[in-house]
This record gives C-alpha cells, sequence and structure tokens, in this order.
C-alpha cells in the first residue's frame, strides 16, 4: 500500500495508538509495526529493527495504510488482527507500516 502513515506515539488504557492531531478527541489508531520491532517496557518505547527507539510523544511517519480488521488479517494473521482490533475508535481503522516501510522517527 503506498498511503503514509504518520502520527503521534501514545498509550491509551492498554493500547499503542497513533494519534493524529494533538487535540482532545483526535483520531488515534492501533498501530502494526514493520517485523522486526520490538516493545521496550522501561522506559515504555516501540524499538524499530534498525535500532531506533520510539519512545511515547514522539512523532513517526512512514508508507503504509490504514484497513479495517478483516483486511488487516489477511496480511498479518488472526492473532495480531484481533489485538489491534480490540483498540479500534470510531473508524474502525487499524494503521499499519508496510514490510520493510523506513519509519521516520522526529
Amino acid at each position: 500500500m503506498e498511503a503514509e502513515v504518520r502520527g503521534t506515539v501514545e498509550m491509551r488504557g492498554e493500547c499503542l495508538v497513533l494519534v493524529q492531531e494533538d487535540a482532545p478527541g483526535a483520531p488515534a489508531y492501533p498501530v502494526i509495526w514493520p517485523a522486526g520491532t520490538v516493545w521496550q517496557e522501561d522506559p515504555p518505547a516501540v524499538v524499530l529493527e534498525g535500532g531506533d527507539v520510539v519512545e511515547l510523544g514522539t512523532a513517526v511517519l512512514g508508507g503504509g495504510g490504514y484497513l479495517q480488521r478483516d483486511h488487516i488479517e489477511e496480511g498479518v494473521g488472526s492473532a495480531v488482527a484481533d489485538a489491534a482490533d480490540r483498540c479500534t475508535g470510531e473508524t474502525g481503522e487499524i494503521a499499519f507500516f508496510n514490510r520493510g516501510s523506513d519509519v521516520q522517527v522526529s
């Protein structure tokens, strides 16, 4: 998919999401990161395959898209799709970065 995924990384409850705007009620999407990404417990952060650390409150940008759960499941399997689906908001969409996407951290 050739769309652009962007947002600020936040925790909302038990959900790691990308928030589109810095405003109350702004759209937030659960996110599926590229393969090789891991979670760091302390301090809470996403560590990308190349070693970049994405702490909460950090803006990210990369190639990917926003799809409904059923379309996500085709690419990542039901367990990942189910986990992301539990965190979807009003749109029901899940953000995902393409495999091998160079996620830019700012």
